[in-house]
């Protein structure tokens, strides 16, 4: 991975090893039931977000869809780009070229959020699976670090900084459905803080869209400020102190990795209420939360096909069968190389050469 695109987007490795060497074993490769290729995204006529007469996103439409961006190299090794690929089930439906520096989240009805950076200006486009198109959303002379779609409106919600001085510009909203609209701030930046210059920020929303995390992250350690989306700029929440990359939000409480720089790692959870810190996991390689906030599942030793089903409500923990040895448990973050749409109580596994496949842990063998 190039040095720039370390500093740019997702600062030192010490920071994002929970992300980057977890989602990095995922590889392009043959899809089983479709074709590995598709013609380049044309762009969408308006927003290809479907929402109901409410004009809350519709979740659960387009199931199936997902996502992967495969870096592009030169004759001498070194990356010139990036591709994403977007599909539904076994298929691509279409593929977008990228800039080194960028990332992508969802998909949630079938469409992700994509931000991409040339060095010059950012783009925030949104890819439809169904569609097979992509819709720009904004567009900035600052660089964008990531953005994730709101499903109360269809809007996006992404991180700015300055592009010169790397100052934080804190996280705003853009484009409602079908228009562009003009932004606004929706939490401010962080500022000064014990965590010395922020290299990395990662956004997360509860199962209702009604909260925010931020969780931006130093050289060693990070820290998370929990924000109301129904009144902008009301901080409910601070955590921080040794605190690792995010792996889940509830809404209730945070899960993040402990601040440690090579996996295995824990995996820990902080109370918003209180912001009392609790080790859950001991030592894991990948780590994911269900949408609806009940279950943690997290891959202990991939080889093996070791892996834990952790109920975060009443602390229950058991290894469980149906996830293959050499797979891992899906994360979501800044360095995901895929993603995979899913069901609330659903989380993703990752399986080298192939889509990511949905896996439900309530239903899951226990292992004796």
């Amino acid at each position: 991975m190039s040095r720039r695109r370390w500093s740019l987007w997702l600062g030192p490795p010490i920071v994002v090893v929970a992300v980057g060497l977890i989602l990095g074993r995922f590889q392009p490769g043959a899809e089983a039931g479709g074709r590995s290729t598709a013609p380049p995204a044309g762009a969408c006529a308006a927003s290809p977000v479907s929402t109901d007469a409410a004009g809350k996103v519709k979740k659960d439409a387009a199931a199936g869809s997902w996502w992967r961006i495969a870096d592009k190299l030169d004759e001498t090794g070194s990356m010139v780009g990036r591709q994403l690929a977007v599909g539904r089930d076994g298929a691509t439906a279409l593929t977008l070229d990228l800039a080194v520096e960028s990332a992508a989240s969802g998909p949630v009805g079938g469409v992700a959020v994509v931000a991409s950076d040339d060095g010059r200006h950012s783009t925030v486009r949104l890819v439809s699976a169904v569609a097979s198109c992509s819709w720009l959303v904004h567009e900035s002379a600052d660089v964008v670090r990531g953005a994730i779609l709101d499903p109360n409106d269809g809007s996006v919600l992404a991180h700015l900084v300055e592009r010169a001085t790397r100052t934080d510009l804190g996280t705003w909203r853009f484009g409602a459905p079908g228009a562009l609209t003009q932004p606004a701030q929706v939490a401010p930046a962080l500022g000064g803080g014990p965590i010395g210059t922020i290299w990395a920020t990662e956004l997360r929303l509860d199962e209702a869209a009604r909260s925010l995390a931020v969780q931006s992250c130093g050289e060693r350690s990070c820290l998370t400020r929990i924000f109301d989306l129904r009144v902008s700029g009301v901080l409910l929440q601070k955590l921080e102190g040794e605190q690792g990359a995010l792996v889940g939000f509830t809404g209730s409480r945070l899960v993040t990795w402990s601040a440690c720089p090579n996996l295995p790692c824990p995996v820990e959870s902080w109370d918003i209420a209180t912001g009392a810190r609790q080790v859950l996991v001991d030592a894991a390689q990948a780590a994911a939360v269900s949408a609806d906030g009940r279950w943690l599942v997290a891959t202990l030793d991939a080889q093996a096909g070791r892996t834990l089903r952790y109920d975060i409500a009443t602390g229950a923990h058991r290894l469980v069968r149906g996830v293959a040895a050499g797979d891992l448990v899906l994360g979501t973050g800044a360095g995901s190389t895929s993603g995979l749409q899913l069901k609330a109580d659903e989380v993703g596994i990752t399986s080298t050469g192939a889509i990511p496949h949905s896996f439900r842990p309530a239903a899951a063998e226990v292992i004796p």
